[in-house]
């Protein structure tokens, strides 16, 4: 077993999806996703793929700033921000439209082989593993990007459930991963322009949800507080116009009036 496979799976499947840039890379990503997929699709089946996700999001690492600027060096955060952003954002893309080619190659065995029932079902079983895998698949990619962007911003790492609770949020309120696969399952697959369709709705989710995080972090950028010199010394008196409107004296200032003399 070699160092890669020793990985948590979370981990490596982020890894490769940050570093996915042409389709070997995209096969090597889908390939390790479905694998996961596979080996817990009882565990799937019985409670749905939510606490899956929260594995994902525990293993999930996020780069540090060191390895932000030596990879982006001599960028503004806005600009290492907007890489990351379109980086995801192709890799999601090019990850919907692999996952369209192979449920189309899937659901053509199924038409071959739909005089045998079993090898049907075998097949049609292997569809929805696939669909499953890419949206594992896509979350990681999603959880890695915000991951990413918040240690660009200097902001303590979110827990796994925040982290999960943060992009299942955001692409709920976005119609959902089912929208990608639905939009594309809606008509026949093997159509080119129905995958098509599904990557860009792929990209287009993960750029809103990256820039819309970004957008939220860039608000609270390292928003630490820094210690100088007391402007009053210890003991000393305020300085003038310390009255909130501007007006009346400094403490200790106000006009004395002696008591009146005592009684004789």
């Amino acid at each position: 077993m070699n160092e890669r496979q020793q990985e948590p799976w979370g981990e490596r499947l982020a890894a490769e999806g940050a570093a996915a840039a042409d389709e070997p890379s995209l096969r090597r990503l889908l390939g390790d996703a479905v694998g996961v997929v596979k080996g817990r699709l009882g565990e799937v089946g019985k409670v749905g793929i939510r606490p899956l996700l929260d594995e994902a999001a525990a293993q999930v690492r996020p780069a540090s700033m060191e390895e932000l600027r030596a990879r982006y060096p001599d960028l503004s955060d806005d600009e290492v921000a907007r890489r990351l952003i379109d980086r995801a954002a192709k890799t999601a893309a090019g990850l919907a439209l692999l996952v369209g080619g192979v449920i189309a190659a899937q659901q053509a065995m199924t038409v071959a082989s739909a005089a045998a029932p079993p090898v049907a079902g075998t097949t049609l079983g292997s569809i929805g593993v696939t669909a499953l895998a890419e949206v594992l698949a896509l979350f990681v990619l999603e959880a890695k990007l915000r991951a990413d962007l918040g240690a660009l911003a200097g902001q303590p790492v979110l827990t796994p459930r925040e982290l999960a609770a943060n992009v299942l949020g955001d692409v709920q309120a976005a119609g959902g991963w089912k929208a990608v696969r639905g939009r594309s399952m809606r008509r026949a697959l093997p159509d080119a322009a129905v995958r098509r369709a599904a990557a860009r709705l792929a990209a287009r989710q993960v750029r809103a949800g990256g820039e819309q995080h970004w957008g939220r972090l860039r608000t609270t950028l390292r928003t630490t507080a820094t210690w100088g010199p007391p402007v009053t010394p210890n003991g000393g008196r305020p300085p003038s116009g310390w009255h909130p409107s501007g007006w009346g004296p400094p403490p200790g200032d106000e006009p004395r009036q002696l008591p009146p003399p005592p009684d004789r």
